[in-house]
């Protein structure tokens, strides 16, 4: 076992936080307060090959691997930990890599290739009002017309990225979850499409979005995205009728791995933000850092977090395995394991080194002056439910552990 990074890996890191130092830092706080993320913004980070990084090279993309795709994501969000540039990184290296797995010849070609240049994007629509993440339960229809239309209704209830979406040169869309079966089928009457919201630069009028009003991580959106008759054709079907359920659940165990790691790199900036702090802050005649009280919370949190990126890394590691090098003894129920682990694990810590540093910070913190509050309430987003919440992270591990019989 090896705890070392290659030399191309350690470079490819260097060369991301040089970039990320230079072009993004300078901007997080402006994009947060402003609520969007600039069209140049995403044009740069195509340009240094982040946005498809572990596509193939075939689509535009770098070949790159998931481990590559933490290593940026981490610093990606430590330069910028209003977490919403990290969010959109890390949708365009799991969800189209979905579509490159089960999308049609037709569908890769005209789509990836443009997310890989920075002209569309492609997200994740599943979640639904009265289900969560429940994804079996999805009531959004999708029904047949003739042979090669399918039509879809519906409403999806918390989808990210339609006004950046409407914004961008091509467009882009969503892998979308859908009903192509009855209700009482469950998972095993899904079926996923890649809906096109706009392509061409031609908006589709049947689809919808209202804007909900997010109190962090504002430089993204997320809405309610209606579906009224859209017909969709049938090459954005992406994989057999009624057997999307598996499928959709890799785009979630990936983008999981992922969420570890922009969410280890937003602990670090707070904690780094904390350390500084308490080193300078005096009271009493000395720094607050001699106090125990401090210092062994400090203590305590570095651990933590050294533990955190360990298992984000070889959640990360196991995707390599398996997609990558196709090794014989790593499957998908080793990444959903991973997967869970990691954003669970890592989105909470995040969260309470962001209340631990907040303290530290006293009265301060609570002021908009201090950028400090933007990162804590943007990691909550992950923690409240964000591709699956807290007791659905724990019931996968439990089941994986126990059995599906017991869980």
């Amino acid at each position: 076992m090896d705890f070392e990074l290659s030399p191309e890996t350690k470079m490819f890191r260097d060369n991301i936080s040089e970039f990320c130092r230079r072009v993004i830092a300078p901007r997080w706080v402006e994009i947060d307060e402003g609520g969007r993320i600039e069209q140049d913004v995403i044009r740069q980070l195509a340009s240094q090959g982040l946005l498809g990084l572990v596509l193939s090279e075939d689509y535009g993309g770098q070949n790159g691997g998931f481990l590559e795709a933490a290593l940026a994501g981490e610093e990606l969000a430590y330069h910028a930990p209003a977490l919403s540039l990290a969010v959109l990184y890390l949708l365009q290296n799991s969800w189209p890599f979905v579509v490159e797995l089960y999308g049609s010849e037709e569908a890769r070609g005209e789509v990836l290739p443009r997310v890989c240049s920075g002209e569309a994007l492609v997200g994740i629509a599943s979640t639904e009002a009265h289900g969560g993440s429940d994804v079996a339960s999805v009531r959004l229809k999708a029904e047949r017309r003739g042979d090669k239309l399918w039509a879809l209704n519906g409403e999806k209830s918390m989808v990210s990225l339609p006004s950046i979406i409407e914004n961008m040169p091509w467009g882009g869309g969503w892998v979308l979850i859908s009903r192509t079966g009855k209700i009482e089928d469950r998972h095993n009457g899904i079926t996923n499409f890649l809906a096109l919201m706009k392509r061409g630069g031609e908006t589709d009028s049947s689809i919808s979005y209202k804007p909900w009003t997010e109190f962090a991580r504002r430089g993204l959106d997320t809405s309610i995205v209606t579906f009224n008759d859209t017909l969709v054709e049938d090459k954005y079907r992406l994989g057999e009728v009624n057997r999307g359920f598996k499928i959709a659940m890799e785009g979630f165990n990936l983008a999981r791995c992922l969420i570890g790691a922009v969410t280890i790199g937003c602990a670090r900036w707070l904690l780094e933000q904390g350390v500084s702090w308490i080193k300078q802050r005096e009271v009493f005649g000395k720094p607050i850092a001699t106090y125990q009280a401090i210092s062994f919370k400090l203590a305590d949190h570095l651990k933590e977090l050294e533990a955190a990126r360990l298992l984000c890394y070889k959640a990360a590691w196991v995707a390599d395995k398996y997609y990558k090098e196709k090794r014989e003894g790593f499957g998908l129920r080793d990444l959903a394991y991973l997967g869970a682990m990691s954003k669970l694990k890592c989105a909470s810590l995040a969260f309470e080194i962001g209340e631990d540093v907040m303290k530290w910070f006293g009265g301060a913190s609570y002021f908009k002056e201090l950028p400090i509050f933007r990162a804590w309430l943007a990691v909550f987003s992950y923690v409240v439910g964000a591709e699956g919440t807290e007791n659905m992270m724990r019931l996968i591990i439990a089941r994986e552990a126990l059995g599906r019989e017991y869980v």
